[in-house]
């Protein structure tokens, strides 16, 4: 073929595309295809379809899997750009939304490329997400599912949009809701919009025009939410979905044009032909080899189509014994309606099971029960039988509504329900393993009693519906699937969310593993995310039952049993436990009369309709259904049935946690005498003290507003964060913007640290909550001068506190208040606060007296607890259970903590989650009172807390609940787990099984900060920058000590992951290097170390100690000691310290010359032989085999030895996180991936950088009265630049810059981002290496921030990234590396094969 014709491939996760593209840019032709995990095969078909005739050049997007013969491969992002071009001209903004991934690309006004918006690791928003909801709906594919979407005329349930987890939470409570399949269909369309928008249009303006591209511009109903949530109506062409093959085409032949000619191939050699390489197996072959696994056999089997229902799914139908003609039969129903299926069981009385019915839920729960009741009215009418159905009553996640329709006589929740069929199976049963089609149960019984029971959080990760969706996925029937699992060997596969895992099945498909191999690393998946996630491992007894309808998969089963070493007991009832238990109780209960309607419900039209109810301010929405007659309502949080036209409270208990607080920091409001307003958002940090700061501007006279009722923060506030944040966080932000037009002034003030009341250290405020004035002041269009930001929690003192509120009110009053009144007015306010916090500790010792039932202590942080529209009414659902909560603050805990606690206290530098632990332990020893932990999704600090938390009760044999809080406001998800673990409460409490005494220790042994557990041992020193860490090995080697340096892979770091249950990426993968480095050579434990930093820091490193131990205790590594040293090796001696300064400063200047050279080397490869050599040289002198000096000159004369032709390329800076930056394993190879693409990476070396910021430290350690660290700080950053210039002007014989200068203006910096000089922590240290590097380097053209998945402080610089752009010209690119594969670095190359001329702002030139 001619070679001005280019075919363009490009495969993503789900489809694949491919074109003929000409010279003139005209599609010859095309093709899409989804290729289900096959894209070999489905390629080969596409291109068959073709007919060429003739050899054809190739190219492919990044994204292709490495299936092609030799073509010309185009990064995805320049691939789609190139092609919108190509069609449209200049355009404004084009947003790509694929299978797995989704982007904005923005332009400025004439075009050029500015930067690049993207989702996280997470598929939320994309379009594997809607196959997979396509295909849990029962549809035929996705073009059903969007035809059906843009049918909709009725309204649309409300789908969580950050999270597909969350989404297909709310696609559960949608279904079981009545909520029609075009509703919810729409509804998920608009889901996947608003977290596409929410992602990536937050806190910017739009340029048009606004292209979509990718699989999911055929969407016409996500196109239209996109276009109503962004405010711009996108452009489609019949196209857009070709985009990436065309762009892949186009590049190629622009490239051509100027370059030589392209290879050619045949269409029969397009594919080559599939490698031999050795595949990898983690676990070995599945067989259930204790287990007596059941045969599932019954009298009659068969599946009934239903007639009168139209869609109805077919239902599997089990009669466990003869029927005979003529018999009459008193039965009782059970029917557990889930979020994938639907259940009946059909019980004698005499509590033997008769007959189960299984069929599809299918997002219409009504329907699936009248098919039910259609085809057991059936059985009857073939069979001759009669069945007088004595009662029924319903469980699972639709019990309620289906309960109310049907006329239930029992509605209960599933684990009672499950529970109550496994005793009856086996009364001696002491664990329930349950995982359902989406919910994942695990539950300890003692005596045919539930003691503990604990569900999935809201993330359906490792369940049922992903097995389903998986075996759809890789052609696999669902029946045959334990048949093809079973025997084989399987990689190893993410268990941390179904995204993920879906990513590594891909992957392994592409590496060549064989279908059945991948689908047993899915039943090893799901049961490792099981453990993990859901089951407390160290409770699982000896009689161990697995329910639910993954039960009936053998291979499953064989998973659990390998892992745990005991027999699993299946029921052959398994599949319909919760149906049977709901029958049983329901027969146990003996009710002579039943309110059932009756099957004959099947025959009835029963229309179901949305209404809302305006009676109070809740707004509920409703469903409601016509039956016989009667209107039955279901959707009410307050206590009222349809036909009561008021409020009616459900409060059974008789208190009111959040009115009793109300109530009593009730006071009357006093005149202003200011003009000013000043606006309070009621949120984060200031929920908790809003009292007291309202009450200290009404003693002043100045006027306030808050926030509190204002019921749409969240919604809000995701429009202005500039990165992804937890949701209390992007609810901080709705607050502020909701005040902005309020309030004349907003008081944000910073909160650091505060000093323990109990002495025992300082407690820091979260992470984000440190930093939220320059949060705020970053959202796009506000007026940082705006922001009133005094320091007022800090360890400074009172009289530095009211200094600070001083100058902040007189700003306000215009220098009208005193400094007398200002103390006066905070006094007052304070003490009126705590008198009322102490009236709330009476009243919780009092309603405790008086309790004749159990109660709940809410823990966790009073921002999230104790607000009405971040709480999803938890108090409210166990205060309608007739149980009264508490918020741990009214615990009788103050002052010191018992001398267990204090060591994990004295851990845990985190103000609120040292408060969690400290009730919890209150708690666990207090009889008649029961935890519960209400977290946040995404909350790093919570991920410590929680086990720890689980580790108190643990030891003091006590049960608890714990419950994670999304961004929707739906309550519908807690109360089955309320519920249930009211249940178990009552139980244990019952029982009157006084707590324990704690046998457990709350921290682990062997952790330690004494040099003498060096001696003869080996010491492991976290690999985080490969050259740096050599030289300190060796400098530690010159002490006499065995150091060596932990070996990481990319395997190493997705092992790791197993251990991560939201902590940071780093603390497992040193968890993980280390078992595998004592493994690999054959150490003893005993006799080995491993290094750790200490640091009192607004960071989660201070946990990484005793967590990594957790880790190394789990795997019998108990013996193994951590010890905790200082970051600059100080703790070992003076002389240590200096030659590890000298390490650090020695590899930072190997990399420094190897970054300048390496771009610009004439031949490949000679500066990484030098620097080779110069490691080699700098390690014998820091062994002391040689002198500094002489190794300096020999490294420079090596380096001088490399040929380089230098020209301009384009500068970029890399900063983030200290274990990331400068790791080539973490980071897949950023260095390599910028130079590989024409740039040129501009670093700084760790002795560079301590020397950056160090004047900000030796302030604040100055101002805490630390005056020896902080004249030996000073001292050293003094005399050790001395030191160093007699090396520095060696090395500057080939390095391309000048002599370091940093001149930058830090309280400029400061004021900017209306930070404190007392600020501390990774996001102030980010701009004062960004200040710097802007300063020094006037060609740098991008920033690039490498951090781990789940840091803080990546976020936060993330969300200040705009507002750091137009202060110095320079972009900031965020990479988060997840270690879960994919490929992160992809996000630089636009920027570099794009560049734009730095516009260096007027404020930075004039600084200069």
């Amino acid at each position: 073929m001619r070679d001005n014709m280019v075919l363009g491939i490009d495969i993503g996760s789900v489809s694949a595309a491919i074109v003929i593209v000409d010279s003139t840019s005209t599609v010859r032709a095309s093709d899409y295809r989804f290729h289900y995990g096959k894209p070999r095969e489905v390629l080969r078909d596409m291109i068959s379809s073709l007919r060429l005739t003739e050899p054809i050049p190739i190219a492919c997007t990044s994204s292709t899997p490495d299936i092609l013969h030799d073509p010309v491969r185009v990064n995805d992002r320049i691939a789609h750009i190139t092609a919108a071009r190509s069609i449209h001209g200049r355009i404004g903004a084009l947003l790509v939304v694929g299978g797995e991934k989704f982007g904005l690309a923005l332009f400025d006004e004439a075009g050029e490329y500015r930067t690049y918006r993207a989702n996280t690791s997470c598929a939320a928003g994309t379009g594997s997400f809607l196959d997979q909801q396509a295909r849990r709906l029962n549809l035929a594919g996705i073009e059903e599912f969007a035809a059906l979407a843009q049918s909709n005329t009725g309204q649309i349930p409300r789908i969580a949009s950050r999270c597909a987890v969350f989404a297909k939470t709310d696609l559960t409570h949608a279904q079981q809701e009545g909520y029609s399949l075009p509703e919810i269909c729409d509804g998920l369309s608009h889901g996947m919009a608003k977290n596409i928008c929410d992602t990536v249009f937050s806190n910017i303006d739009i340029p048009a025009p606004l292209l979509l591209a990718g699989g999911v511009a055929r969407n016409g109903a996500v196109a239209r939410h996109i276009g109503a949530l962004a405010g711009i109506v996108p452009v489609v062409d019949d196209r857009a979905h070709l985009y990436g093959a065309m762009g892949a085409a186009l590049t190629a032949l622009e490239s051509a044009r100027t370059g030589p000619r392209l290879p050619s191939a045949n269409a029969r050699d397009i594919i080559r032909a599939e490698r031999e390489t050795e595949r990898a197996y983690h676990y070995p072959a599945l067989d259930c080899a204790l287990t007596r696994y059941p045969d599932f056999a019954s009298w009659r089997r068969f599946e009934y189509a239903p007639r009168r229902i139209p869609g109805a799914a077919p239902i599997e139908i089990d009669i466990y014994r003869p029927l005979a003609a003529g018999e009459r039969l008193r039965v009782f129903l059970g029917i557990d309606i889930g979020s994938t299926s639907t259940k009946a069981a059909v019980v004698l009385a005499d509590r033997e099971m008769l007959a189960g019915l299984y069929t599809r839920t299918a997002g219409r729960p009504l329907e699936a029960v009248q098919a039910i009741f259609e085809a057991l009215e059936t059985i009857g009418d073939e069979h001759g039988v009669r069945f007088d159905v004595a009662g029924a009553g319903t469980t699972g996640s639709g019990r309620k509504f289906i309960g109310g329709i049907i006329g239930a006589d029992l509605v209960l929740d599933e684990i009672s329900a499950h529970a109550r069929a496994a005793c009856e199976l086996d009364p001696a049963v002491d664990t329930i393993i349950e995982i359902g089609g989406q919910d994942a149960k695990f539950t300890t019984l003692r005596d045919g009693t539930v003691t503990f029971s604990v569900m999935n959080t809201v993330c359906a990760a490792g369940t049922g519906s992903f097995i389903e969706e998986q075996a759809a996925k890789l052609g696999c029937a669902l029946a045959d699937f334990a048949r093809r699992a079973a025997g084989q060997c399987a990689p190893l596969s993410s268990d941390r969310c179904t995204v993920f895992m879906e990513r590594d099945l891909n992957h392994y498909l592409a590496e060549g593993f064989a279908v059945d191999e991948v689908l047993a690393s899915v039943l090893h998946s799901v049961r490792d995310n099981y453990l993990l996630k859901v089951a407390v491992e160290g409770a699982i007894g000896r009689r161990i039952f697995f329910q639910g309808a993954t039960a009936k998969n053998r291979a499953l089963v064989a998973a659990f049993e390998q892992r745990l070493g005991k027999p699993i007991t299946v029921s052959p009832y398994c599949h319909l436990t919760g149906a049977y238990g709901a029958a049983l109780t329901l027969i146990d209960s003996g009710a002579a009369e039943t309110t059932f309607r009756g099957i004959g419900l099947h025959r009835e039209e029963i229309p179901v309709r949305s209404e809302a109810c305006d009676l109070c301010a809740n707004h509920c929405k409703l469903k409601c259904a016509e039956v016989a007659g009667e209107t039955v309502a279901y959707g009410f949080l307050c206590g009222r049935d349809y036909a009561t036209n008021a409020f009616v409270s459900r409060n059974a208990s008789g208190f009111d946690l959040i009115k009793e607080r109300a109530t009593a920091f009730a006071r009357k409001k006093r005149p202003s005498r200011h003009a000013a307003t000043v606006g309070i958002p009621a949120a984060l940090y200031l929920a908790e003290e809003l009292p007291l700061w309202k009450m200290f501007f009404d003693e002043l006279g100045i006027p306030t507003v808050t926030s509190e009722h204002y019921r749409d923060a969240l919604k809000t506030g995701k429009r202005h964060t500039g990165a992804e944040f937890c949701a209390p966080i992007a609810a901080f932000h709705g607050h502020v913007m909701h005040l902005a037009d309020k309030a004349d002034y907003l008081f944000v003030p910073t909160y650091l640290e505060a000093r323990n009341s109990a002495g025992d250290g300082r407690r820091q405020y979260c992470y984000y909550t440190q930093f939220m004035p320059p949060l705020i002041a970053s959202i796009k269009g506000f007026d940082p001068a705006r922001i009133v930001s005094p320091l007022v929690n800090s360890i400074h003192g009172a009289l530095h506190q009211k200094v600070q509120l001083y100058k902040a009110v007189k700003t306000i009053t215009g220098g009208a208040t005193g400094f007398l009144e200002v103390s006066a007015a905070y006094d007052a306010a304070a003490a009126f606060h705590a008198q009322r916090l102490a009236q709330l500790r009476e009243t919780f010792t009092r309603e405790i007296a008086d309790a004749g039932d159990i109660s709940v202590v809410l823990l966790g942080r009073p921002y999230t607890v104790l607000s009405k529209h971040m709480n999803n009414n938890i108090p409210g659902i166990f205060a309608a259970n007739g149980v009264k909560a508490f918020f741990q603050d009214m615990l009788p805990v103050e002052g010191a903590a018992p001398a267990a606690m204090r060591p994990l206290l004295e851990t845990f530098h985190w103000k609120y989650a040292a408060s969690v632990l400290q009730s919890a332990e209150y708690v666990a020893r207090t009889d008649g009172v029961y935890p519960v932990l209400v977290t946040s999704f995404k909350c790093s600090p919570d991920s410590f807390t929680v086990e720890h938390f689980k580790d108190i009760m643990g030891g003091r044999g006590k049960p608890y609940l714990v419950l994670q809080l999304d961004e929707h406001d739906s309550s519908v998800g807690y109360e089955t787990r309320i519920e249930a673990a009211i249940r178990s409460f009552r139980n244990h409490h019952a029982a009157r099984r006084m707590p324990l005494p704690s046998a457990a220790a709350l921290l682990p042994s062997n952790i330690t900060d004494e040099r003498s557990v060096l001696d003869g041992r080996t010491l492991l020193i976290p690999g985080w920058d490969p050259v740096n860490c050599d030289l300190l090995a060796a400098v530690l080697t010159s002490e006499g000590i065995d150091a060596r340096v932990l070996e990481e892979t990319p395997d190493s770091i997705r092992r790791s992951l197993r251990h991560n249950t939201g902590q940071c990426i780093p603390l497992t993968a040193v968890a993980q290097n280390c078992i595998d480095y004592v493994e690999r050579h054959g150490l003893d434990p005993a006799r080995t170390a491993l290094w750790m930093f200490n640091a009192n820091i607004a960071c989660n490193v201070r946990l990484f100690p005793s967590y990594i131990k957790r880790i190394l205790d789990a795997h019998g590594m108990e013996r193994l000691s951590v010890y905790v040293g200082d970051m600059t090796f100080i703790d070992l001696s003076v002389k240590t310290a200096v030659n590890a300064y000298f390490a650090n400063l020695f590899g930072g200047m190997i990399r420094k010359i190897s970054c300048g050279m390496r771009p610009h080397e004439v031949d490949p490869g000679d500066t990484d032989r030098a620097a080779v050599d110069a490691l080699v040289f700098f390690r014998n002198a820091l062994s002391r085999a040689t002198s500094k000096e002489r190794a300096v000159r020999e490294a420079v004369a090596r380096f001088a030895e490399v040929r380089v032709r230098r020209t301009p390329k384009p500068k970029v800076a890399i900063f983030g996180d200290v274990y990331t930056r400068y790791n080539d394993v973490m980071n897949q190879g950023l260095i390599r991936t910028i130079e590989d693409n024409g740039g040129e990476v501009v670093i700084t070396p760790f002795s560079e950088y301590m020397m950056m910021v160090a004047d900000p430290y030796i302030y604040k350690w100055f101002h805490e009265g630390c005056y020896s660290d902080a004249a030996i700080a000073r001292l050293l950053k003094t005399v050790i630049p001395a030191l160093e210039e007699r090396y520095h002007r060696i090395f500057r014989e080939v390095l391309d810059e000048p002599a370091r200068r940093h001149r930058i203006d830090r309280d400029a910096i400061l004021r900017q981002f209306v930070m404190d000089p007392l600020h501390t922590g990774e996001s102030m240290e980010n701009l004062y290496k960004i200040f710097t590097l802007a300063e020094a380097h006037p060609d740098l053209s991008l920033f690039v921030q490498a951090n781990p998945a789940f840091c803080c402080p990546s976020l936060v610089t993330q969300a200040m990234s705009d507002r750091i752009e137009s202060l110095t010209g320079i972009p900031v690119v965020t990479i988060e590396y997840d270690g879960i594969g994919g490929f992160k670095n992809e996000s630089v190359i636009p920027y570099l094969r794009f560049p734009r001329e730095r516009r260096v702002p007027d404020a930075l030139r004039a600084a200069e």
